[in-house]
């Protein structure tokens, strides 16, 4: 106890904000800190601020969202013996989509630790996912899998409505980007004002798989735009 706590005065400050908050996302006690620093350094902070791309957190993200599929599909499995096979598989999906585990990392006040560069700054809720995967990468290899198991069975059960996302039906845009996340790409909407019905604003959106623009929509506000293009991108990515 006493080099433990030796070693725990020579925590700078940025380890000490990482520890304590891995701490309280999956209440498991880091050992190599350094790894889980990584794991919340974004790419664009790593080549802009750091000059060295491949210290970026996108191996650690491939390695947690691996194991994350694995913990949590064990998880449910166990949780729910009576659920088929489909309704496992769409659970899980729902489970480690990019909303939710955003909304995780929220909730753990994850996103707020993200080292970016200035330009990608606006988008730490959305980024926070992806720390959130490679932290579980980084737990892996720090505390092993017995461990990772443990910490994330912790964080879903404190904030994540497990029952609620069994009964979810999942709209377009939901059901778009747990698709995404499976074809590991990045789904974006640029949607804006384009005129006017009866006084109304109509809003036109474009809804983008990478660099390929995969439906446009068309509504009365924002979210309806973007629903209508989300379900016109799901049935050409169906071939429908």
């Amino acid at each position: 106890m006493f080099l433990d706590g030796l070693f725990r005065k020579k925590r700078n400050k940025r380890e000490s904000e990482v520890e304590h908050a891995v701490y309280n996302a999956l209440k498991m006690k880091p050992r190599s800190i350094k790894l889980y620093i990584k794991a919340l350094r974004h790419k664009s902070a790593a080549r802009n601020i750091h000059g060295k791309p491949d210290s970026s957190n996108e191996r650690l993200e491939f390695l947690g969202d691996t194991i994350l599929d694995a913990v949590v599909a064990e998880y449910l499995f166990l949780k729910y013996p009576q659920a088929e096979e489909g309704e496992l598989t769409k659970m899980k999906s729902r489970v480690v989509s990019r909303s939710n585990l955003n909304h995780l990392a929220q909730q753990a006040n994850l996103h707020n630790l993200l080292e970016t560069d200035a330009q990608a700054d606006t988008a730490r809720e959305s980024l926070g996912g992806n720390a959130l995967e490679a932290i579980v990468g980084a737990m892996y290899l720090d505390l092993g899998f017995a461990s990772v198991k443990t910490g994330v069975i912790n964080m879903l059960d404190r904030y994540s409505d497990l029952d609620k996302l069994e009964y979810q039906e999942a709209d377009f845009k939901s059901r778009l980007f747990e698709l995404a996340h499976r074809m590991k790409q990045e789904l974006r909407f640029e949607t804006k004002p384009i005129k006017e019905f009866e006084g109304k604003k109509v809003f036109n959106a474009r809804a983008f798989l990478g660099v390929q623009l995969v439906g446009m929509g068309e509504g009365f506000s924002k979210k309806k735009a973007e629903q209508d293009a989300a379900k016109n991108g799901l049935q050409k990515l169906n071939g429908q």
